[in-house]
């Protein structure tokens, strides 16, 4: 598992302003670049986190975020000369105050809430017990400490400071790298000293993933269901699963579309497999078919990380 360094978009790497959900306006902030490849080649990986409640307020939509976060990769790989310098971006588009149903309501990707770093914690593999968060607001320092993160407030305002409480402060993105790897070195150092204190802080970490509960509502297993009710139940999981894959999108390459739509047909074969639970023949079928391609997925996605 490697180590990530969380970041907050608005005010972090980006302007913060009016013109943040407009691909057209958008502008990296100086330095970041130079910041992000810093530690990209000091082993971290790099993984946007941000609220996005213009889109429940009706400010811009998904498809301008989805577009805003196109550009900002794009103008960050041009400057780096690196390819998809952050990796992933993550964002909430929901606000108890919005004004767009289906919006408007809390969620738990929402920061102060650590939804986001945790979902991309699961995503990919991460160690959170090595990694960071990095914003400009007491609601993102909030958030990375609910994760179990280090974080790190790019602010001199002494009220905000006071009210985030972070770890660290630093001026600028730049100085918050500064800080990063100083302690990365640090840590390194101590771990070298103590390799059995390294390996108790490694199974405890192990230890308390494995006690997290995943998000979710829990249901009942489809096979103690009538034939009409597993249907529904299919075909909420269904739409439950187009939710989730819109929440944790961050790229909308051929290759990914491709995975998503074949994983989506997999888990609709699997529904009718079920629902031929009294034709063992017909239920091997369809079953056989939902784990080809389930594979096929898999094979994919494998293609899409090389």
């Amino acid at each position: 598992m490697e180590p990530a360094i969380f970041l907050d978009r608005d005010g972090t790497l980006v302007p913060d302003d009016e013109l943040a959900g407009n691909p057209a306006h958008v502008r990296i902030l100086d330095g970041v670049p130079a910041a992000l490849r810093r530690l990209r080649d000091a082993g971290f990986r790099l993984v946007v986190a941000t609220n996005q409640g213009g889109v429940a307020r009706g400010r811009f939509t998904e498809a301008d975020v989805d577009a805003v976060h196109t550009k900002v990769g794009e103008l960050i790989d041009a400057a780096t000369g690196l390819k998809r310098t952050i990796e992933r971006f993550y964002y909430c588009p929901f606000h108890p105050k919005g004004t767009v149903p289906g919006y408007t309501r809390e969620h738990p990707w929402r920061k102060p809430k650590p939804g986001m770093i945790q979902q991309a914690a699961q995503d990919m593999e991460l160690d959170l017990d090595r990694s960071w968060l990095v914003g400009d607001s007491p609601r993102d320092i909030a958030a990375g400490r609910a994760a179990g993160l280090r974080t790190i407030l790019v602010s001199r305002d002494r009220a905000r400071i006071a009210e985030a409480a972070p770890d660290f402060t630093a001026a600028s993105l730049g100085e918050a790298v500064e800080t990063i790897l100083r302690h990365r070195d640090e840590a390194a150092s101590a771990r070298a000293n103590q390799p059995h204190a390294g390996k108790k802080r490694r199974k405890r970490t192990r230890e308390s993933a494995a006690a997290t509960p995943t998000s979710g509502s829990s249901r009942a297993p489809v096979a103690q269901q009538g034939g009409s009710e597993r249907l529904r139940r299919a075909v909420a999981d269904l739409t439950e699963e187009v939710r989730a894959l819109r929440l944790r999108r961050s790229e909308t390459g051929a290759i990914r579309v491709a995975a998503m739509g074949v994983q989506l047909l997999a888990i609709l074969v699997a529904a009718i497999a079920f629902l031929n639970l009294s034709d063992f023949e017909n239920f091997v079928r369809w079953t056989a078919g939902a784990a080809l391609l389930q594979l096929v997925t898999v094979t994919i996605l494998l293609f899409d990380r090389s």
